[in-house]
Formats: C-alpha cells, structure tokens, sequence
C-alpha cells in the first residue's frame, strides 16, 4: 500500500490511487450510488485497468466519491466524482493517511501485517496541519479561514466514537478505530452509517440495561435508565424501537410554528429530536437536483415554536397529552407507573413561574410537579435522578436524585392549585447571567445529525448523560419554590445545578391534571414571569445562536 501514498498529495496519478476506487454491481446490474441499500457486490479497480480516467484531484483513503466502470456506465465511459464530504469523512481520510505514513516510515505497511495496536495523532501538532495543507483535495467545502473550526473538529472526533479513539491520557491525540487501512472505505459499514440515523440493536439495549441493572444499587438512585421498579423494564422494552425499524411514534399529533400536523419522534435513550426547516439566512450553492447528494445540517435550523405548552414529543408514550382549547392550557393524564412530561421551552437565566391544577386523582394514583434538564430520564417520576427537582402530592414530600424530604406537611390533592417557581440569578445591571453566552444560549444543533422521517426533517442529537452528570456544577443563589393554592410553601431548593430547566409533570397512575404557563395566573409572585413570555424570547436567543454558529464556522457568504 506505500506505493499509493505521497506525503503532499497534489494531482495524482489514478494509478498510484486506485487502490482507493471500486465499483458497485446490483443484482439487475443496474448502477447506483454509493450508499444504496441494495445487496451489492464491489470490486477494486487496477490503474492499469482504467482507459478513460488520467488524472484526478484527490488524496489516498477517501471515502465520499462515485465510481462508474466503462462497461456499465450509461455513457459508456469511466467516471468519478468526488461526494461532499464533512468533518467525519475529512478525520477519516487524514488519520488513515497519517498511519499509513506511520507504518510506511516503520517498514510495517503490509496487507499481510495488522497493526495490533491504534496509532494516535495529536489534533493540534499532526491532524489540523495536514488537514490544512490538504484542505482543496479533501473537501468541496469552502477553506475555513478563522481557526474557530479546530474546536468544532475537535468535537467531531471526540462525539464519534464509533469511527475515532481519544488517547486515554492524552486527549488532543486521536485514531482511527478500524486499524486495518485496507477496510477504510467509503463501503465500510461503520462509514456508510455517517449522517444517517443509528439503529441501536435491541438485543443489545437488553444486554446493556441487565449489566447497568447489576451496577446499580437496588434504590436506583443516580441511574439514567429510569427506576428499577415494578413495570420498569416491561415500558422500557416496550418503548425500544426493533433493530432496523423506525422509533415508536407518539400517538399525539405535533404541529410546526405554520401549524401543520406532524408526527415526531418520541425523545428516548439519550436521543433528542427537533423539527427542522431551511435556514434562510445560508446561501445554497447550485447543484444538480437529478443527482443524489447529502443534505448539510447547518443549511437547517430549528423550527421556533410560537407558543409555551407541553411536548408532544418530549414525554413518555404512555402519558396522554391534550391541548384545551380556549385556555391555552394542556391536560395530561396518566397511565400505569411514573411517566414524565416536560414542557416545549426551557428557562436557565430569570425567574419563572407556572402552576398545576389537580383535576382528578383516581384511588392510589399520585403526581409530582417541578423543574427537569432535558436529559431526564421521562420513564420516570421527576427528581429521580441529579437533573430535576419534584413535589410529591403524597405526603408533600421534595425529591431530588431520588432522595425525598420532608417539606410541606400533609401534601397536596384534587382540586388544589400549584405554582411552580424557579430562580437562576442574572446580573442587575446587565441583565444577563454572570456566565459564557455558550452556557445560556440554546444551542443551534446545525453540526447534528439531519435524519428525514414522514417527508419533515428534524435534527437528532445524542446526549452522553454520563459526560453531563460529570459537567454538573452549582449555581449560587439559585432556587426552587412551590405554592400550594396562592401561599407560599418556602424554599424547596437552594443552589441547583446550572444548566437548562423545563416545566416537568410526572404521573402515577391515572391522575389528571390541567397545566398553565400563563397569562392567567391564580396567583403571579411578585417578580416572577409567565412561562408564556418564553416563547418569544427562546425564539431570539435561538436565532441569535444559529448566528454565532454560521459566523465561527465560516459558513456566511454574501447572497
């Protein structure tokens, strides 16, 4: 393989490349793309073989182009184009270039010889100046001129784990996880994966959860999994998506800001979905709409929902979510054990108000109301875990990371009204929080994950619950408090952890309750804001993020 590498790759001869070229035969021998998902048969293609094709720009180990022999080319010509490849498709190009290198200059490249071990390279001193020097023979994306984009490759290698190893005491060097060059491709199952939706085996997901359930104390406190209790694993397994399939739909009706019906996807193990539009605000390149390409994420952003209620999507299946019409209030009613539900938009500077009306509470069921992270598990009751805060209607109990306290004596039941009310301290006179704007504007999500389901598009993210547990730090002078029916039942928590907190109702049972973010309160404690004045604000803060993305990323360019 040392004789397809050149340490500063220019043009270079297609024999000297065509190592790195195959073609793809289908069952009818009819030509597709790289990607398709039909049974294929590939094959590697000698230089001296290719009649049509001299010379290309490229370097060695690509894995986003298009090849089309002469004998089944609908021209009858040898073609080759280059894909649009992303910084998951660079990293791999260079780290695979990088070993090569490597085990050229140690006599070790060999197809007969695996390297036993993965060679690391550091980002900063191996990876950036190759990537640099390479830019125009990696990618068809424009040069990034600000270095603000070494921390986005960073991030890139380190949230891909599947593809890149991060050296365990060093965390600046990466490698390729496949150790065997010959493998690196752009048909490598784990390649093919990038930019598409994972399919999380299930078998596996039974495997992982009784491993977790053996390491977990029998309380189940401090567990991202959700609750050991009766039922438990019965709603996770029933929740869990078949491998290969779809995720299960919530059977409520979402809507975009135009107000047009769609169906998300449930929120569940660890991945987070948002309805995406295109961003007008990014300059869309020509290019042939009869020819397959992949569509950028940051070309997308999120669609702002126009009003406070309760996620259609953010929530547990078995909770049944209604909107009231006329109050502009939402209804929920419970199923089976502890479920949870947060509301649309999230708070993490101010101090915000909302309240709960206890409509009905069948014989043994119960409810909790507080203030939930979005990395909650919601096949759970709030407070379970370190990132949400509850009250318990029994007893008046307070919960957190699944320890209960004694706080209003006697609880609350049917017909009472509860106000829930959080504060995350700003500075006076800026009114801002005293923090980096990266910790209190949401975050854009134009470098996530594109998935296309039911003719919308929304982003997916995958949140790593063990790094954010780990991340959790206090906020001084920060607060929760609850009312019960107008009056004031003291201060629940003090110092919470920092971060963003939603509006979060667990139901026990077949309890109901009605939920209002506002304008109409029983009782506004002075200071406090609506959770309904949100919406709007979320919405600037939003655009304000996509903004700051597009700039660092050096992804605006005059219209």
């Amino acid at each position: 393989m040392a004789e397809y590498m050149q340490k500063s790759p220019k043009k270079l001869n297609l024999r000297k490349f065509s190592r790195q070229l195959y073609v793809i035969v289908t069952a009818d021998e009819n030509w597709e793309l790289l990607n398709c998902s039909a049974v294929i048969v590939f094959k590697w293609f000698h230089g001296r073989c290719l009649k049509d094709l001299k010379e290309f720009n490229g370097v060695a180990f690509m894995v986003c182009y298009t090849f089309h022999c002469k004998d089944c080319s609908q021209t009858g010509e040898e073609s080759w184009q280059a894909k649009q490849a992303n910084f998951s498709h660079m990293c791999i190009t260079v780290l695979a270039n990088l070993a090569a290198e490597y085990l050229s200059a140690s006599g070790l490249l060999s197809p007969a010889t695996l390297p036993q071990e993965p060679i690391y390279f550091n980002i900063f001193q191996k990876i950036i100046p190759y990537m640099n020097e390479n830019w125009l023979l990696l990618t068809s994306m424009p040069k990034r001129v600000k270095n603000t984009w070494h921390t986005t490759l960073q991030k890139t290698l380190a949230k891909e784990k599947d593809l890149f190893l991060q050296k365990p005491d060093d965390p600046d060097s990466f490698a390729l996880a496949e150790t065997n060059l010959a493998d690196v491709g752009p048909l490598n199952e784990i390649v093919k994966q990038i930019g598409r939706k994972s399919n999380f085996d299930k078998s596996n997901a039974v495997a992982l959860a009784a491993t977790f359930d053996k390491l977990t104390d029998e309380s189940g406190a401090g567990s991202v999994d959700g609750p050991k209790t009766r039922g438990a694993s019965k709603r996770r397994n029933a929740e869990a998506a078949p491998s290969g399939k779809k995720p299960k739909m919530s059977s409520d009706q979402g809507a975009s800001a135009a107000g047009t019906s769609i169906d998300p996807p449930l929120n569940k193990d660890g991945y987070r979905y948002f309805l995406a539009e295109r961003d007008p605000n990014v300059f869309e390149p020509s290019r042939d709409e009869s020819a397959a390409f992949v569509i950028p994420a940051f070309s997308y952003r999120v669609v702002p929902l126009p009003t406070v209620g309760l996620s259609q999507n953010d929530k547990a299946y078995q909770l049944q979510v209604e909107a009231l019409a006329g109050s502009g209030g939402y209804q929920v009613t419970g199923h089976e054990g502890y479920a949870m539900v947060r509301a649309t938009h999230s708070v993490c500077k101010g101090t915000w108000y909302y309240e709960v009306s206890f409509k009905e509470q069948p014989e043994g069921s119960h409810i909790r109301i507080g203030w939930s992270q979005p990395y909650a598990v919601l096949q759970a009751c709030a407070g379970y875990n370190k990132f949400s805060y509850s009250w318990r209607s029994k007893h008046g109990t307070k919960f957190h990371d699944a320890k209960g306290k004694k706080y209003h004596f006697g609880g609350f039941k049917e017909g009472d009204v509860l106000g829930c009310l959080i504060h995350l301290p700003i500075d006076c006179e800026s009114n801002i929080p005293t923090i980096s704007s990266k910790d209190y504007l949401p975050e854009s999500y134009k470098d996530s994950t594109l998935i296309n389901y039911r003719h919308n598009l929304f982003f997916e993210v995958h949140d790593e619950v063990a790094d954010k547990l780990k991340s959790l730090k206090e906020l001084p002078r920060s607060r929760i408090e609850f009312f019960h029916n107008s009056k004031s039942c003291g201060v629940a928590y003090e110092n919470i952890h920092a971060g963003y907190y939603h509006p979060a109702i667990s139901i026990y049972h077949k309890a109901k309750v009605s939920v209002n973010f506002g304008p109409r309160f029983l009782h506004l404690p002075p200071g406090a804001k609506g959770m309904f004045l949100r919406a709007e604000e979320q919405q600037h803060e939003q655009t304000l993020s996509d903004m700051l993305y597009l700039v660092e990323n050096d992804h605006v360019h005059p219209q």
